[in-house]
């Protein structure tokens, strides 16, 4: 039997061993991700960018209390990525969460800020009502913003934040360029494309000549679709682009689709 000052002697060491998990995980976080697809992993992007961050970025999140279970998890969701993006960079992101629906003005100045409430449906007994609620975040570095206005769960979550993470920091563009001149299709062609890389490069076309190759400063270069055949000299210079450890992607039709009898055709 044990004796009362075992008992004693063991529930000190339960309350110290508390103790120093409590204390150890002020300063410490991690998360054993057992999913397969390591759905609580960060991705090496993300861990890239939070490694060459040069100044603190803030992230104000957004989130109205009560929410239903499943839209809770979201939050608690975003929170978690917060401490990991936080202790990931060292301590270069510093967030906070505010409850915009407490009162008249949290949602007026959420609203300033360019958080909209959306509508969500809330299950109580038999009915089904809608509820305002807010689930978006601010993200801020010196005088540069950007907004989410609506935490999309899962790895939509972990790209909509690194995306944006991203946008503010980066002070100098990288160029992209896609090669003109042999039947490719112009940026007229690829509007959303466009757009998209507009966001973290400096997107311009390039066309080749006889004496002229692919500019150092071009440090990726794409080549959609072209319909003619490239000359070698051309290979020639996409063989010393690549060389100086430039990065070239080629998106070739093999298959030409027709989109109004659903039949394709061979082209390679």
């Amino acid at each position: 039997m044990l004796t009362r000052k075992k008992v004693q002697t063991s529930i000190l060491l339960v309350a110290g061993i508390l103790l120093l998990v409590n204390f150890m995980a002020d300063r410490f976080y991690f998360r054993l991700d057992y999913t397969a697809d390591q759905s609580y992993s960060l991705s090496n992007a993300t861990k890239n960018i939070l490694t060459n961050l040069n100044e603190p970025v803030t992230i104000t999140a957004y989130f109205s209390e009560d929410l239903p279970p499943d839209i809770a998890k979201v939050k608690q969701d975003f929170r978690d990525m917060l401490i990991e993006y936080s202790s990931y960079s060292d301590g270069m992101i510093v967030y906070e969460f505010i409850n915009p629906s407490e009162s008249e003005e949290s949602e007026m100045q959420a609203q300033q800020k360019g958080i909209q409430p959306i509508m969500i449906n809330v299950r109580e007994r038999d009915q089904v009502k809608q509820q305002r609620a807010y689930l978006g975040a601010l993200i801020q570095l010196s005088d540069r913003k950007e907004i989410i206005p609506f935490m999309q769960p899962g790895a939509a979550m972990e790209f909509a934040l690194s995306t944006a993470i991203k946008k503010i920091s980066i002070l100098e563009k990288p160029k992209l360029a896609f090669l003109q001149g042999n039947g490719e299709p112009g940026l007229n062609a690829l509007p959303q494309l466009n757009q998209q890389l507009a966001v973290l490069y400096s997107v311009e076309t390039i066309r080749f000549s006889d004496t002229s190759g692919i500019p150092n400063e071009i440090k990726t270069l794409v080549i959609v679709a072209p319909k003619d055949t490239i000359p070698e000299l051309y290979l020639n210079y996409l063989d010393e682009f690549l060389t100086r450890g430039g990065r070239l992607l080629i998106a070739l039709n093999t298959v030409e689709g027709n989109l109004n009898n659903g039949i394709g055709k061979y082209e390679g």
